[in-house]
């Protein structure tokens, strides 16, 4: 016998071991495993691209089986089945798929759809979008339940460590008045979203129409004209969404060239990916001509 086949037998000898006994406990561990691994959701659909976004952040995203249209990143999200819109849910679809956990967002996925999922007796949980400081705490309550914590903590705290770097780095940013284009047809803008509302202060950004009583307020040329901004910025991939403002040299940001736009995907979309978000709308702050 080797040596080291012998302090193999040693130490099989000091567990109270037989050789032949470690087959069963092999079989005993690997049962104990499966069942803590059952305790957490193994099949999970996600029915909005943030929640995809997060599930991903969290340690999860080996757990999709199915997630909503446009949730495009990361890459492994395009490969996922497509199971709901922003307008409604493929019930049939999704239970086809025989989930155990469906992840939703509440102030975007219909009421009604969840309710009717719940009636299956799928185990449903709902992610609200808030402000900044929310997503390091989504993530870590995904992790939780989950059982990703040591992936989930770690990217939480990565995220709280960016976003108070990004704070002291901008918070001298000169102070300039902003309107924000959400979508061109209708003119549409917000207002006291904390999603948006917070990076626009975070940057200095005063939000021409933050007073407005709606999140969202649809609102004509005219009242941008009376509101005089400094800078216009649009949440848009296409140049040509801001072209209605060149005609409109009265207006400070027009005159001086202060027009540009966001992806909407990264600022818009709420997901640890902000961070890049902010970054380019803190930069644009600094590079506005007054």
């Amino acid at each position: 016998m080797s040596v080291h086949a012998r302090v193999i037998s040693l130490f099989i000898m000091t567990l109270g071991l037989s050789v032949q006994s470690l087959p069963v406990l092999a079989q005993s561990v690997q049962a104990q495993s499966v069942a803590v691994q059952a305790t957490y959701p193994q099949r999970i659909i996600s029915l909005s691209p943030h929640t995809t976004e997060l599930v991903f952040a969290a340690g999860g995203g080996d757990r999709l089986i199915g997630v909503s249209a446009y949730s495009d990143y990361p890459e492994a999200a395009k490969a996922l089945p497509i199971v709901a819109s922003s307008q409604q849910i493929n019930i049939e679809t999704i239970l086809a798929l025989e989930p155990d956990m469906i992840i939703y967002w509440q102030q975007g996925n219909s009421a009604a759809d969840i309710n009717q999922l719940k009636k299956f007796g799928i185990p449903v949980y709902a992610s609200k979008t808030g402000g900044l400081d929310d997503i390091g705490i989504q993530i870590q309550r995904l992790g939780r339940m989950l059982g990703t914590e040591s992936i989930a903590e770690p990217v939480s705290e990565k995220y709280r460590q960016a976003l108070a770097a990004l704070r002291a780095k901008y918070k001298h940013n000169p102070k300039q008045d902003l309107f924000y284009q959400v979508w061109p047809t209708p003119l549409m803008t917000v207002a006291n979203d904390p999603w948006l509302q917070q990076q626009f202060e975070l940057c200095g950004f005063n939000n021409v129409f933050n007073d407005s009583p709606v999140p969202y307020p649809v609102i004509n040329v005219e009242q941008v004209l009376v509101k005089q901004p400094a800078v216009i910025i649009a949440g848009s991939v296409n140049d040509a969404e801001l072209a209605q403002w060149l005609t409109w040299q009265s207006i400070p940001a027009v005159k001086n060239g202060n027009i540009f736009r966001v992806n909407p995907d990264v600022s818009h979309r709420f997901s640890p990916r902000v961070i890049t978000g902010i970054t380019t709308l803190c930069e644009i702050a600094l590079k506005a001509k007054k």
